[in-house]
């Protein structure tokens, strides 16, 4: 040791080493710190990315261990709806006791509330499970390589008609299906002969295959373009001749598709489109702006208003094509199909028909959809005491002033939410939410947890008026999850 001034100081071989020591851990340090490539779900390190990748594609431990985890969820799952159904039950026990008493008693109450607790638990514990389920399904696709047709479980992005600022959010599940056929389109761009900005949004339901909406989703919004830009100018009427046209011309070209592959996809649709009347609200300070909304099937469109006071209520814009309702049911027993209660009401051919080299008696739960070949020719398979088409692919078209002052937000979504759902129960929901995007998984979450089986698909678009100079601007995607 060398002491100078009374201050300690290390000599130079001490120095050296002090050095060496220090060198080291640090070396040690930017070696933990380097990156790692790391499969968690099988406990595995890799020396690369595409390495990383291989092992997920190829290796059969990691495939197992994806069964196993899914396994593990599921059996989580059922023990979670287990669970569910006998929590139900006591609260129906409790309440059937409570009648009989004339008056309820504080045990009775407190033991309701108890159950009700841990019902919503328990429903929020099960909704959870079927979460980490739809990510490892995510994944898994993803990493078969199938990222370019894969649908995304959250999205949000933002985009501009005019004056009003849109922020649209979409969310999808697989839920309990074997299949995903849903599909959700959250940035049609339509651009009028006037030059003027028509923004779109779009659910689609697929059944009896994915076919037909994967066609949907390059075709549509083509051939919205091209119809809307035969027209003169921009207009209500216009826009509806438009979109009219653009669903007949699109399930025109599937059903050539259809015929020659033998094949009976189809698929519902709810359609919005959003845009400016006649410029005006580029320079008025209130702005004027429509809605046109158009459906096929029973996928529907709920508007979110705020009344006096404050309060929120909803308005359904869209009324479901269901085969059962009065004007449908009119139409398709005039074309001499049969309409009948199987579980829901279903649109059926009177008879057999020859299709892909067997008999078949075919039905369906909508009245109006796209493709669907059987029941939009069914004389063409041999089916005898039809004059025309059972089910239409002839859109109904609404057309309402957007008034952002008292109009909060839209919700777009498929069957899956809405045979479990009420609009009042979905507005509630969405307006829980900050964000579209938040909004929009919280509906589907919801929707899955109080016990639909179906797959879940909600889009959520909100709006707001913005600087007076601002023009038409470009879809920015905000997030994915």
């Amino acid at each position: 040791l060398a002491v100078g001034r009374g201050v300690w100081r290390p000599s130079g071989r001490l120095r050296d080493r002090r050095f060496d020591l220090v060198s080291a851990r640090l070396q040690r340090g930017m070696a933990v710190a380097a990156p790692r490539f790391i499969c968690f779900l099988c406990k595995r390190k890799f020396q690369s990315a595409a390495l990383l990748q291989r092992h997920k594609q190829l290796s059969d431990l990691h495939k197992k261990n994806l069964q196993r985890q899914e396994e593990e969820i599921n059996h989580k799952k059922e023990e979670l709806r287990q669970a569910i159904l006998g929590l139900r039950q006591q609260i129906q026990e409790v309440d059937i006791g409570g009648r009989h008493r004339t008056r309820a008693d504080e045990e009775t109450q407190t033991q309701r509330t108890t159950l009700e607790l841990k019902l919503r638990r328990a429903l929020g514990e099960y909704g959870q499970a079927q979460e980490k389920l739809e990510v490892s399904r995510h994944q898994q696709v993803s990493e078969r390589g199938a990222a370019s047709t894969l649908l995304k479980l959250s999205e949000s992005c933002e985009t501009q008609v005019g004056r009003l600022q849109l922020s649209v959010g979409a969310a999808t599940w697989q839920g309990n299906k074997e299949v995903q056929e849903d599909r959700y389109m959250m940035d049609i761009h339509l651009d009028a002969p006037g030059g003027q900005r028509v923004a779109g949004f779009c659910v689609l339901d697929g059944h009896s295959g994915s076919l037909c909406v994967d066609a949907l989703m390059e075709w549509l919004p083509r051939n919205l373009q091209k119809c809307l830009a035969a027209k003169p100018s921009l207009s209500e009427d216009t826009l509806r001749q438009a979109i009219t046209e653009a669903c007949v011309l699109t399930d025109d070209e599937f059903l050539a598709k259809a015929r020659e592959r033998e094949i009976l996809d189809g698929s519902t649709m709810i359609v919005c489109l959003i845009f400016a009347v006649d410029g005006e609200a580029l320079s008025r300070s209130s702005g004027h702006f429509k809605m046109l909304i158009a459906n096929l099937g029973d996928s529907r469109a709920v508007l979110c208003r705020s009344q006096s006071g404050g309060r929120l209520s909803a308005v359904r814009l869209t009324e479901d094509h269901k085969p059962g309702r009065s004007d449908e049911r009119r139409r398709i027993e005039a074309a001499g199909g049969v309409v009948d209660m199987q579980g829901v009401w279903r649109v059926y051919t009177p008879g057999p028909a020859n299709f892909g080299g067997r008999s078949v008696l075919w039905g369906l739960a909508v009245s109006r959809a796209f493709g669907d070949l059987l029941l939009k020719e069914p004389a063409r398979y041999g089916c005898s005491g039809v004059s025309g088409e059972l089910v239409s692919a002839m859109p109904e078209v609404h057309a309402y002033d957007l008034r952002p002052a008292d109009d909060r937000f839209l919700v777009l979504a498929c069957d899956g939410i809405w045979d479990v759902l009420g609009d009042e129960d979905a507005v509630a929901v969405c307006a829980e939410h900050r964000t579209a995007d938040f909004a929009a998984h919280a509906l589907v979450r919801r929707a899955f947890e109080v016990g639909s089986d179906d797959n879940l698909t909600a889009l959520v678009v909100t709006w707001q008026l913005g600087d007076a100079s601002a023009g038409d601007g470009e879809t920015k995607r905000q997030k994915v999850d």
